[in-house]
């Protein structure tokens, strides 16, 4: 009988090999996996909303777009970005032709060009450490009529900023996810 406890909990012993989480790795842990659901959400409605723009025009028409897209922390002489923009950005790439561009002002800078329209965009990333990066999107020519709403102040972010340092006095705020779809979504 001895022997067969042993043999228990040696088995025991053998199976468990994570180490006990302390109550801050729980935590972070779970902030994480609510981070990567909020993520996927905004995902999802940036890939809907620009197959909506792109029925009705493209998205250069739509103002909230523009301004979702320029949020840039170079502006502000903070170290900062907008999660959202970032994920609008990435999302935004096969709506676009896209070249070398003539500036060096960042890491990578490109020329892109609405596939749609024709309007004209600079592209920027850089890395200002190794824990920090940031793109930005800024309008050069727009070569479409403008159909969307109109942009408004505080831009509403869903996923807000994050970053080093922030603006003083933000022109964004938080919001909840059905306030920001609301707010990108309406035309």
């Amino acid at each position: 009988m001895q022997v067969f406890f042993k043999y228990i909990i040696q088995l025991l012993k053998a199976n468990n090999h994570e180490p006990e989480k302390n109550i801050e790795d729980v935590e972070r842990e779970k902030q994480n996996k609510e981070l990567m659901v909020k993520v996927e959400q905004v995902k999802e409605l940036f890939k809907s909303t620009l197959i909506k723009y792109n029925s009705t025009s493209c998205q250069c028409a739509f103002p909230r777009y523009q301004q979702l897209i320029s949020i840039d922390c170079s502006e502000t002489r903070k170290l900062f970005k907008s999660v959202d923009t970032e994920i609008l950005i990435s999302l935004s790439k096969p709506y676009f032709e896209r070249v070398k561009s003539e500036l060096n002002n960042e890491c990578t800078n490109e020329k892109w060009t609405c596939l749609k329209c024709g309007s004209i965009y600079e592209y920027g990333w850089s890395d200002f450490s190794i824990y920090f990066d940031r793109q930005i999107l800024k309008l050069v020519s727009l070569k479409v009529d403008i159909i969307g709403k109109k942009a408004i102040t505080p831009i509403p972010l869903f996923l807000g900023l994050e970053g080093h340092s922030y603006p003083y006095f933000s022109n964004t705020i938080n919001v909840g996810f059905s306030e920001f779809e609301k707010y990108i979504k309406e035309l």
